[in-house]
Protein backbone atom coordinates (compact mmCIF):
# COMPACT_ATOMS: atom_id res chain seq x y z
CA UNK A 1 0.00 0.00 0.00
CA UNK A 2 3.05 2.16 0.96
CA UNK A 3 4.30 1.50 -2.51
CA UNK A 4 1.66 2.38 -4.48
CA UNK A 5 1.43 5.87 -2.91
CA UNK A 6 4.61 6.52 -2.81
CA UNK A 7 4.83 5.87 -6.85
CA UNK A 8 1.42 7.94 -7.25
CA UNK A 9 2.94 10.60 -5.61
CA UNK A 10 5.91 10.34 -7.38
CA UNK A 11 3.69 10.31 -10.39
CA UNK A 12 1.88 13.55 -10.02
CA UNK A 13 5.47 15.16 -8.57
CA UNK A 14 7.07 14.33 -11.98
CA UNK A 15 4.01 16.09 -14.38
CA UNK A 16 4.25 18.51 -12.24
CA UNK A 17 7.80 19.27 -13.30
CA UNK A 18 6.84 18.31 -16.86
CA UNK A 19 4.33 21.25 -16.77
CA UNK A 20 6.45 23.64 -14.93
CA UNK A 21 9.37 23.26 -17.54
CA UNK A 22 6.65 23.19 -20.67
CA UNK A 23 5.61 26.47 -19.81
CA UNK A 24 9.41 27.79 -19.04
CA UNK A 25 9.81 26.59 -22.43
CA UNK A 26 7.19 28.55 -23.86
CA UNK A 27 7.89 31.44 -22.17
CA UNK A 28 11.65 31.46 -23.38
CA UNK A 29 10.18 30.92 -26.99
CA UNK A 30 7.85 33.99 -26.59
CA UNK A 31 10.43 36.33 -25.10
CA UNK A 32 12.53 35.16 -28.52
CA UNK A 33 9.43 35.28 -31.12
CA UNK A 34 8.73 39.29 -29.46
CA UNK A 35 12.60 39.91 -29.81
CA UNK A 36 13.02 38.92 -33.88
CA UNK A 37 9.23 40.23 -34.30
CA UNK A 38 10.83 43.29 -33.26
CA UNK A 39 13.57 42.75 -35.74
CA UNK A 40 10.99 42.12 -38.31
CA UNK A 41 11.53 38.53 -38.82
CA UNK A 42 7.55 37.57 -38.88
CA UNK A 43 7.71 34.43 -40.35
CA UNK A 44 10.28 32.82 -37.75
CA UNK A 45 8.30 34.49 -35.26
CA UNK A 46 5.01 32.75 -35.95
CA UNK A 47 6.63 29.37 -35.97
CA UNK A 48 8.11 30.40 -32.24
CA UNK A 49 4.90 31.28 -30.83
CA UNK A 50 3.06 28.05 -32.31
CA UNK A 51 5.38 25.71 -30.21
CA UNK A 52 5.10 27.95 -27.54
CA UNK A 53 1.23 27.58 -27.56
CA UNK A 54 1.17 24.08 -27.79
CA UNK A 55 3.49 24.12 -24.89
CA UNK A 56 1.41 26.23 -23.06
CA UNK A 57 -2.28 25.64 -24.54
CA UNK A 58 -4.15 27.86 -21.83
CA UNK A 59 -1.65 30.78 -22.10
CA UNK A 60 -3.62 33.46 -24.53
CA UNK A 61 -0.54 35.37 -24.99
CA UNK A 62 1.27 33.00 -27.62
CA UNK A 63 -1.87 33.19 -29.56
CA UNK A 64 -2.17 36.98 -28.92
CA UNK A 65 0.76 37.72 -29.88
CA UNK A 66 0.52 35.41 -33.36
CA UNK A 67 -2.44 37.41 -34.07
CA UNK A 68 -0.19 40.79 -33.70
CA UNK A 69 2.36 39.39 -36.11
CA UNK A 70 -0.58 39.01 -38.52
CA UNK A 71 -1.73 42.26 -37.83
CA UNK A 72 2.20 43.66 -39.05
CA UNK A 73 1.66 41.82 -42.54
CA UNK A 74 -1.73 43.67 -42.84
CA UNK A 75 -3.19 40.09 -42.61
CA UNK A 76 -6.54 41.79 -40.46
CA UNK A 77 -8.74 38.77 -41.61
CA UNK A 78 -6.43 36.03 -39.63
CA UNK A 79 -5.96 38.55 -37.09
CA UNK A 80 -9.46 38.31 -36.07
CA UNK A 81 -9.91 34.77 -36.48
CA UNK A 82 -7.64 34.42 -33.91
CA UNK A 83 -9.06 36.90 -31.61
CA UNK A 84 -12.79 35.65 -31.74
CA UNK A 85 -10.92 32.22 -30.70
CA UNK A 86 -8.93 33.63 -27.94
CA UNK A 87 -12.25 35.79 -26.28
CA UNK A 88 -13.47 31.94 -25.05
CA UNK A 89 -9.58 31.74 -23.19
CA UNK A 90 -10.44 32.02 -19.42
CA UNK A 91 -7.58 34.79 -18.84
CA UNK A 92 -7.40 37.95 -21.00
CA UNK A 93 -6.97 41.12 -20.90
CA UNK A 94 -8.86 44.05 -22.33
CA UNK A 95 -6.02 44.06 -25.41
CA UNK A 96 -8.01 41.26 -26.91
CA UNK A 97 -10.76 43.82 -28.02
CA UNK A 98 -8.68 46.63 -28.77
CA UNK A 99 -6.83 44.42 -31.06
CA UNK A 100 -9.74 42.72 -32.92
CA UNK A 101 -11.55 46.36 -33.38
CA UNK A 102 -8.55 47.88 -34.51
CA UNK A 103 -8.41 45.14 -37.45
CA UNK A 104 -12.04 45.72 -38.30
CA UNK A 105 -11.43 49.56 -38.42
CA UNK A 106 -8.27 49.01 -40.70
CA UNK A 107 -10.90 46.79 -42.97
CA UNK A 108 -12.77 50.08 -43.39
CA UNK A 109 -15.91 48.76 -40.90
CA UNK A 110 -15.89 51.25 -38.08
CA UNK A 111 -19.33 50.15 -37.15
CA UNK A 112 -18.00 45.93 -36.39
CA UNK A 113 -14.73 47.96 -34.60
CA UNK A 114 -17.51 50.08 -32.30
CA UNK A 115 -19.17 46.91 -31.40
CA UNK A 116 -15.87 45.17 -30.40
CA UNK A 117 -15.10 47.93 -28.34
CA UNK A 118 -18.30 48.25 -26.55
CA UNK A 119 -17.96 44.01 -25.92
CA UNK A 120 -14.63 44.59 -24.24
CA UNK A 121 -16.11 47.32 -22.49
CA UNK A 122 -18.59 44.96 -20.99
CA UNK A 123 -15.88 42.69 -19.90
CA UNK A 124 -13.80 45.42 -18.74
CA UNK A 125 -15.45 48.76 -17.91
CA UNK A 126 -12.31 50.43 -16.54
CA UNK A 127 -10.41 50.52 -19.70
CA UNK A 128 -9.15 53.43 -20.84
CA UNK A 129 -7.85 51.90 -24.07
CA UNK A 130 -10.88 51.35 -25.45
CA UNK A 131 -12.71 54.22 -24.48
CA UNK A 132 -9.55 55.83 -26.84
CA UNK A 133 -10.20 53.32 -29.82
CA UNK A 134 -13.66 54.92 -29.83
CA UNK A 135 -12.45 58.42 -29.59
CA UNK A 136 -10.54 58.29 -32.41
CA UNK A 137 -12.92 56.61 -34.33
CA UNK A 138 -15.33 59.73 -34.02
CA UNK A 139 -12.64 62.08 -34.58
CA UNK A 140 -11.80 60.24 -37.92
CA UNK A 141 -14.94 60.67 -38.81
CA UNK A 142 -15.52 64.43 -37.30
CA UNK A 143 -17.97 64.06 -35.12
CA UNK A 144 -15.63 65.55 -32.11
CA UNK A 145 -18.20 66.08 -29.55
CA UNK A 146 -18.18 62.22 -29.18
CA UNK A 147 -14.67 61.82 -29.00
CA UNK A 148 -14.26 64.28 -26.61
CA UNK A 149 -16.64 62.36 -24.28
CA UNK A 150 -15.10 59.17 -24.89
CA UNK A 151 -11.88 60.41 -24.44
CA UNK A 152 -13.10 61.94 -20.88
CA UNK A 153 -14.46 58.74 -20.25
CA UNK A 154 -11.59 57.30 -20.62
CA UNK A 155 -10.20 59.72 -18.00
CA UNK A 156 -12.36 58.77 -15.80
CA UNK A 157 -12.15 55.23 -15.62
CA UNK A 158 -8.29 55.14 -15.85
CA UNK A 159 -6.73 58.28 -14.57
CA UNK A 160 -3.30 57.71 -15.42
CA UNK A 161 -3.60 56.40 -18.39
CA UNK A 162 -1.86 58.69 -20.73
CA UNK A 163 -3.04 58.82 -24.05
CA UNK A 164 -6.57 59.54 -23.60
CA UNK A 165 -4.84 62.96 -22.40
CA UNK A 166 -2.98 63.19 -25.49
CA UNK A 167 -5.95 63.18 -27.57
CA UNK A 168 -8.15 65.56 -25.45
CA UNK A 169 -5.02 68.08 -25.64
CA UNK A 170 -4.73 67.93 -29.55
CA UNK A 171 -7.89 68.65 -29.83
CA UNK A 172 -8.87 71.46 -27.32
CA UNK A 173 -5.34 72.79 -28.63
CA UNK A 174 -7.25 73.74 -31.94
CA UNK A 175 -10.10 75.01 -30.46
CA UNK A 176 -11.60 78.46 -28.72
CA UNK A 177 -10.52 76.72 -25.65
CA UNK A 178 -6.86 76.47 -25.41
CA UNK A 179 -6.98 76.47 -21.69
CA UNK A 180 -8.45 72.83 -21.33
CA UNK A 181 -6.00 72.04 -23.85
CA UNK A 182 -2.56 73.38 -22.17
CA UNK A 183 -3.99 71.51 -19.17
CA UNK A 184 -4.71 68.22 -20.98
CA UNK A 185 -1.42 68.72 -22.45
CA UNK A 186 1.35 69.00 -19.53
CA UNK A 187 -0.93 66.47 -17.30
CA UNK A 188 -0.20 64.01 -20.09
CA UNK A 189 3.60 65.28 -20.24
CA UNK A 190 4.05 64.58 -16.73
CA UNK A 191 2.57 61.02 -17.07
CA UNK A 192 4.52 60.43 -20.46
CA UNK A 193 7.94 62.01 -20.09
CA UNK A 194 10.55 60.64 -22.51
CA UNK A 195 8.23 59.37 -26.10
CA UNK A 196 7.99 61.16 -29.19
CA UNK A 197 4.44 62.12 -28.37
CA UNK A 198 5.77 64.00 -25.20
CA UNK A 199 8.29 65.92 -27.49
CA UNK A 200 5.55 66.75 -30.01
CA UNK A 201 3.24 68.16 -27.13
CA UNK A 202 6.31 69.86 -25.25
CA UNK A 203 6.77 72.71 -28.43
CA UNK A 204 3.26 72.17 -29.13
CA UNK A 205 2.40 73.64 -25.56
CA UNK A 206 4.95 76.48 -25.57
CA UNK A 207 3.48 77.34 -29.32
CA UNK A 208 0.11 77.85 -27.87
CA UNK A 209 0.90 80.06 -25.28
CA UNK A 210 3.45 82.09 -27.48
CA UNK A 211 0.27 82.68 -29.76
CA UNK A 212 -1.84 83.30 -26.89
CA UNK A 213 0.00 86.38 -25.25
CA UNK A 214 1.02 89.21 -27.51
CA UNK A 215 2.59 91.76 -26.23
CA UNK A 216 1.91 95.19 -28.18
CA UNK A 217 3.61 98.53 -27.82
CA UNK A 218 0.83 99.97 -25.58
CA UNK A 219 -1.49 96.71 -24.33
CA UNK A 220 -1.11 93.15 -23.99
CA UNK A 221 -3.12 90.93 -25.30
CA UNK A 222 -3.78 87.16 -24.44
CA UNK A 223 -6.94 84.37 -25.06
CA UNK A 224 -7.07 81.47 -23.69
CA UNK A 225 -10.95 80.36 -24.14
CA UNK A 226 -13.93 81.95 -24.26
CA UNK A 227 -16.35 82.98 -21.12
CA UNK A 228 -19.98 82.10 -21.67
CA UNK A 229 -22.45 83.10 -18.43
CA UNK A 230 -25.80 81.63 -18.55
CA UNK A 231 -28.35 80.69 -16.00
CA UNK A 232 -26.27 77.34 -14.83
CA UNK A 233 -23.98 79.78 -13.43
CA UNK A 234 -26.46 81.71 -10.72
CA UNK A 235 -26.31 80.24 -7.20
CA UNK A 236 -29.11 80.16 -5.02
CA UNK A 237 -28.14 83.48 -3.29
CA UNK A 238 -27.90 85.12 -6.87
CA UNK A 239 -24.46 84.98 -7.26
CA UNK A 240 -22.36 83.59 -10.23
CA UNK A 241 -20.35 80.54 -10.08
CA UNK A 242 -17.71 81.77 -12.49
CA UNK A 243 -16.17 79.25 -14.99
CA UNK A 244 -12.27 78.23 -14.82
CA UNK A 245 -11.60 80.29 -17.76
CA UNK A 246 -12.42 83.50 -16.25
CA UNK A 247 -10.56 82.70 -13.01
CA UNK A 248 -7.22 81.83 -15.14
CA UNK A 249 -8.26 84.52 -17.46
CA UNK A 250 -8.15 87.10 -14.30
CA UNK A 251 -4.83 85.48 -12.40
CA UNK A 252 -3.06 85.55 -15.68
CA UNK A 253 -3.52 88.49 -16.67
CA UNK A 254 -2.36 90.15 -13.58
CA UNK A 255 0.66 87.54 -14.06
CA UNK A 256 1.33 88.84 -17.63
CA UNK A 257 1.44 92.35 -16.98
CA UNK A 258 4.45 92.19 -15.07
CA UNK A 259 6.36 91.35 -18.06
CA UNK A 260 6.91 92.90 -21.30
CA UNK A 261 7.74 90.55 -23.65
CA UNK A 262 7.33 86.95 -24.20
CA UNK A 263 10.26 84.01 -24.04
CA UNK A 264 11.20 81.03 -22.16
CA UNK A 265 12.25 82.11 -19.12
CA UNK A 266 9.47 84.89 -19.11
CA UNK A 267 6.65 82.18 -19.74
CA UNK A 268 8.54 80.68 -16.56
CA UNK A 269 7.88 83.66 -14.68
CA UNK A 270 4.79 84.48 -15.81
CA UNK A 271 3.33 80.90 -14.51
CA UNK A 272 5.21 81.26 -11.21
CA UNK A 273 3.29 84.47 -10.77
CA UNK A 274 0.14 82.86 -12.06
CA UNK A 275 0.63 80.60 -8.82
CA UNK A 276 1.25 82.80 -6.60
CA UNK A 277 -1.98 85.04 -7.12
CA UNK A 278 -4.14 81.61 -7.77
CA UNK A 279 -3.17 80.18 -4.58
CA UNK A 280 -4.27 83.39 -2.75
CA UNK A 281 -7.90 82.67 -2.75
CA UNK A 282 -9.21 81.25 -5.47
CA UNK A 283 -7.41 77.75 -5.25
CA UNK A 284 -10.13 77.48 -2.32
CA UNK A 285 -13.17 77.20 -5.06
CA UNK A 286 -11.14 75.71 -7.97
CA UNK A 287 -9.66 72.61 -6.73
CA UNK A 288 -7.18 71.75 -9.67
CA UNK A 289 -4.74 68.85 -9.71
CA UNK A 290 -2.27 70.19 -11.81
CA UNK A 291 -2.01 73.89 -10.33
CA UNK A 292 -1.59 71.91 -7.09
CA UNK A 293 1.18 70.16 -8.46
CA UNK A 294 2.71 73.23 -9.64
CA UNK A 295 2.42 74.84 -5.88
CA UNK A 296 4.32 71.79 -4.44
CA UNK A 297 7.06 72.37 -7.20
CA UNK A 298 6.86 76.28 -6.06
CA UNK A 299 7.34 75.09 -2.50
CA UNK A 300 10.04 73.33 -3.28
CA UNK A 301 12.25 75.41 -5.18
CA UNK A 302 11.70 73.65 -8.74
CA UNK A 303 9.06 75.13 -10.39
CA UNK A 304 11.41 77.55 -12.19
CA UNK A 305 13.75 74.22 -13.77
CA UNK A 306 10.31 72.51 -14.43
CA UNK A 307 8.91 75.35 -16.57
CA UNK A 308 12.10 75.50 -18.59
CA UNK A 309 12.17 71.64 -18.57
CA UNK A 310 8.49 71.22 -19.89
CA UNK A 311 8.83 73.43 -23.11
CA UNK A 312 12.53 73.06 -23.67
CA UNK A 313 11.20 71.96 -27.25
CA UNK A 314 9.98 75.03 -27.75
CA UNK A 315 12.95 76.81 -27.55
CA UNK A 316 15.56 74.88 -27.35
CA UNK A 317 18.44 78.05 -27.53
CA UNK A 318 16.81 79.19 -24.96
CA UNK A 319 16.78 75.70 -22.89
CA UNK A 320 20.55 75.13 -23.75
CA UNK A 321 21.26 78.86 -22.75
CA UNK A 322 19.29 78.73 -19.33
CA UNK A 323 20.61 75.30 -18.35
CA UNK A 324 24.47 76.29 -19.04
CA UNK A 325 23.87 79.22 -16.47
CA UNK A 326 22.06 77.24 -14.16
CA UNK A 327 23.26 73.58 -13.49
CA UNK A 328 22.79 73.15 -9.98
CA UNK A 329 19.27 74.13 -9.92
CA UNK A 330 18.50 72.20 -13.21
CA UNK A 331 20.13 69.04 -11.42
CA UNK A 332 18.45 69.71 -8.26
CA UNK A 333 15.18 70.05 -10.22
CA UNK A 334 15.59 66.57 -11.85
CA UNK A 335 16.59 64.68 -8.39
CA UNK A 336 13.52 65.87 -6.91
CA UNK A 337 11.08 65.13 -9.95
CA UNK A 338 12.15 61.51 -10.52
CA UNK A 339 11.35 60.88 -7.18
CA UNK A 340 8.89 58.41 -6.77
CA UNK A 341 6.88 60.31 -3.90
CA UNK A 342 7.30 63.45 -6.07
CA UNK A 343 5.64 62.32 -9.12
CA UNK A 344 2.30 63.62 -9.95
CA UNK A 345 -0.65 61.36 -9.15
CA UNK A 346 -3.66 61.31 -10.58
CA UNK A 347 -6.94 59.38 -9.37
CA UNK A 348 -10.60 59.39 -9.19
CA UNK A 349 -10.84 62.00 -6.35
CA UNK A 350 -8.65 64.51 -8.18
CA UNK A 351 -8.82 64.12 -12.26
CA UNK A 352 -9.52 67.51 -14.32
CA UNK A 353 -12.38 66.93 -16.59
CA UNK A 354 -12.79 70.71 -18.62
Amino acid sequence: MKKIILFTLLHLFSISLIAQTNKEKALELGKEAIKIMDEGKIDESIKLLEQGKKLDTENYIYPYEIAYAHTLREEYEEAIKILEKLKKYKSINNQVFQMSGNCYDYLGNPNQAMKEYDEGLKMFPNSGNLYLEKGNIFVYQEKYDEAIQNFEKGIKVEPEFPSNYYRLAKLFLNSNDKLSGLIYGELFLNLERTTDRSLEMSKLLYDTYKSSIIFNENEIKFDFCEIFVDASLIQEDGKISLPLCAIFGKNIGMAVSEENQFNLNTLSSMRINFINYFFKEDYKKYPNVLFEYHKKMLDNNVFEAYNHYLFQIGAEKEFKNWVNTNKIKYNEFLEWYTKDENILSISNSNIFLR
